[in-house]
């Protein structure tokens, strides 16, 4: 479904131009879910925005289904590849309500009976009719990502990027937000990108992982390989073990308050 091949994006700064990614290459089968995962500043955004066709792509070839990104992007492509963004609070139009905002994809792909798709978008994303005419400050975090997300699926797409999509919520709230997409990964045989600094994000979600830094793909791996830890470059292995460090520290930080 996805084909990344050699892919660089450079952006021109005051200072000259710099390559926020250099000659990152993968594939993604179709309806499988695909993790980015890497430090902020690595590129893994910058390549879903790339897929997308919203940042410059000065080197290599992006495949997305048929659809060529950088090329003349038709209404068919904006349809069957939908993003779901890290800040819930700002991806909402915040005059909008629910309501105009789930309809206003429907309108621009001319789809019909637009009433009905709102209701049961909102419903798939387990929010009931009552939040359709709602604004967005009326509506915790967690809901305005179920939002977001009800947005991106109301067309129907076929490629599903997700940006950092539980990064700004609670703790609870990111485990309801992680069920949901891993329902939605299931009934609707989405394939999917997932970009996170988390590995235990990624590994809820995904079947296959790259790890990114500056701007560069230095490894990829399956999922087991990472739970196993049998990862081969250091900096796989330094992000791992920051993770297990933090949480052997929390136990022992815990311990000994019990123990007090």
């Amino acid at each position: 479904m996805i084909d990344v091949n050699a892919l660089t994006v450079r952006f021109r700064t005051k200072t000259g131009y710099f390559d926020a990614v250099r000659e990152a290459s993968f594939h993604v089968d179709e309806g499988e879910v695909f993790g980015l995962v890497g430090e902020s500043g690595s590129g893994k955004s910058t390549i879903l925005r790339a897929l997308t066709g919203l940042a410059p792509i000065a080197g290599g070839h992006v495949k997305v289904g048929s659809h060529v990104p950088g090329e003349k992007i038709d209404r068919s492509f904006r349809r069957d590849v939908q993003m779901v963004f890290q800040d819930p609070y700002g991806s909402l139009h915040p005059r909008f309500t629910v309501d105009q905002t789930l309809r206003e994809p429907l309108a621009i792909n001319r789809i019909d009976r637009q009433d009905q798709r709102i209701v049961d978008a909102l419903r798939e994303v387990g929010l009931g009719p009552a939040y359709r005419f709602r604004y967005p400050h009326q509506l915790s975090g967690g809901q305005r990502q179920r939002v977001a997300i009800a947005r991106a699926l109301i067309v129907e797409p076929r490629v599903l990027l997700l940006d950092e999509p539980t990064s700004a919520l609670d703790v609870s709230v990111q485990a309801e937000i992680l069920n949901l997409l891993r329902r939605l990964h299931r009934e609707r045989h989405l394939t999917m990108v997932l970009v996170s600094h988390n590995f235990a994000v990624v590994g809820f979600l995904c079947q296959r992982v790259a790890v990114m830094r500056n701007g560069e793909i230095v490894e990829q791996l399956d999922i087991a390989s990472i739970r196993a830890q049998q990862v081969e470059h250091e900096y796989t292995r330094s992000l791992l073990l920051a993770t297990s460090g933090y949480r052997r520290d929390a136990v022992q930080a815990d311990s000994v308050g019990s123990a007090d």
